[in-house]
Order: C-alpha cells, then structure tokens, then sequence
C-alpha cells in the first residue's frame, strides 16, 4: 500500500513539474530534514528498508526522474528544456550539484548499513587443545573470506541500482558543461571505497589505502581476547600447561568469539567510510 502511495506520489509530481520546479533552496530544506532524521523506535528492519527506499524515492529533484529521462534522450533540444524550466543552465547545474548532496546521504547511509550487516561467525570446535585450535583457526579464515565477498555482493544488489540516479545527475551536468562523463565510473570509485573499508584480509585488496582496516590473516588469529578454551573438568595449574602441549590427551571446546572484528571495528570503519564518500562527492560537487 505504502509503495502503490509512492508512485502515485511520483506520477503527480511529474505532472506538475512545470508549475513546481525543484529549486536549491527546496533541495537544501530535504538536506536538512534528512541530516535530523530520527529512527523509529523498535522498527523491523525489513519495514523500515521498506519505507526509507519509498520514501528516498520522492525527495529533491528524483521526484521528477522519469520527466527528465525524455528531454535528455533529446540531446540536441535538452539546453533549450532545461532553459526554459530553469531560466538558464547554470541555475539546473546548481539543483544537480545541491541533489548530489542529498543523495550522499543517502548513499553512506545505505553503503554503512550493508557493510556494517556483513558480520562474521566461527563455529567452535572440539578435541584436544592444538588440533581443536587449529580447525577453528581453518573456520575464522573461511568466515574472513567469506565475508570480503559478501561485501562485494551486497553492493552489487543494493548499493548498484541505488547509484544509477547519481550516474543520471552526472551525465546530465556533464552534457551541459560541454564535459566529458564516462558512465559508471562514480559507482566504481565508491564500491571501491567500500570494499577498501569494509575489507578485512588485506590479501584481498588491490592495494592498501591509508584509511583500510584490513590486516593479515596472522593478525585475527593473534587476537588473545577473541579466544576461550573450556575443558569439560577443572584442570589444575599443571595439567592446563599440559593441556597446551601438542598431542596432549586433554580435550576442550575452543571458541573464537569475533567480537572485535563485528562491533569495534565496524564503528571505525563507518567514520572512514562517511569520510571517504563525503570527499568524493565533494569532487563531483564543483
């Protein structure tokens, strides 16, 4: 219902874009708004990723998405549509510069969320204390694999098709600036971003950038506080130096708890990634 409300909306809008032209102030009001933006106590998730997106849909100028999508196909007449909505080409330029900013918000909102979803889990193992160690060590480095290409994946499906009315707004202002815009490479910059930050293996990344905060495989396993090793009975001081031994005879649970990894240095990582995102668009906004 809320969705079938949404387009409806947008359908309205189209029809009204003549009488209604999305100016920078309008642009900026959304911004603001967006910027005190409140989550809603107890909201499912799915709900809300629901009502953000629908509601994400209709703010500044990708209200009017569709409308724009026919004048621009028609390159040579496109300046003269702009001009007499605007007034001039400078005063579309700005709206599309001011939409940018909105939708950065929009983008390090959803690109933190993905990333920050990607938690990582490691079954614990049984046996004696060395073997046992060293099948959830084989466990932690599988999840840590794993994890760098769900990121990736993630982006794909949600971050990819989000992007493409920023790839619009690029091209449009690249047409009118009489500039050059090779189409998908905002989108390429940012995922790149994005896997540079969300990334925990730096084995997995092409390069290592000053604001990564992947490591080597070495360095999650030499995490002491991540480790717990329960015996089933009490040992003594000197049976649990022998327990510690290779090929000793006394078995134990061996758990790595990622705790680290999933909550400490996501916050971390999502600060970076504000940062990262907010000076690319910076560039894009001139």
């Amino acid at each position: 219902m809320f969705m079938l409300f949404v387009e409806l909306y947008r359908r309205l809008a189209m029809e009204t874009l003549k009488e209604n032209i999305i100016t920078v102030e309008n642009i900026k009001a959304e911004i603001e708004k967006a910027e005190f933006d409140i989550p809603i106590e107890d909201e499912d998730y799915g709900d809300r990723y629901d009502r953000l997106h629908g509601e994400w849909a209709v703010k500044g100028l990708k209200k009017y998405r569709d409308e724009l999508k026919e004048p621009f196909a028609d390159k040579e007449h496109f300046k003269d549509w702009v001009i007499e909505r605007w007034g001039n080409v400078d005063t579309f330029i700005a709206v599309i510069n001011e939409e940018l900013r909105l939708r950065s918000i929009e983008s390090i909102r959803e690109a933190s969320e993905c990333g920050a979803l990607m938690k990582i889990y490691i079954p614990s193992e049984h046996g004696p204390r060395d073997v046992a160690e060293e099948m959830v060590k084989r466990n932690l480095e599988e999840a840590l694999e794993d994890h760098d290409q769900r990121i990736i994946n993630i982006f794909d499906v949600e971050l990819v098709p989000l992007l493409q009315w920023n790839e619009e707004l690029l091209e449009m202002k690249a047409f009118l600036t009489n500039d050059f815009y090779m189409k998908g490479t905002f989108t390429d910059e940012l995922k790149q971003i994005y896997i540079n930050v969300f990334t925990l293996l730096d084995r997995n990344l092409s390069e290592k950038v000053e604001y990564s905060n992947a490591h080597s495989f070495e360095y999650y396993t030499d995490l002491e506080d991540e480790w717990e090793f329960l015996y089933l009975d009490d040992l003594n001081p000197v049976e649990e130096l022998l327990a510690i031994l290779p090929g000793s005879p006394y078995e134990c649970d061996v758990m790595y708890y990622a705790k680290y990894i999933n909550y400490e240095m996501d916050r971390n990582r999502i600060e970076k990634l504000k940062a990262e995102y907010v000076k690319l668009y910076n560039q894009q906004i001139i």
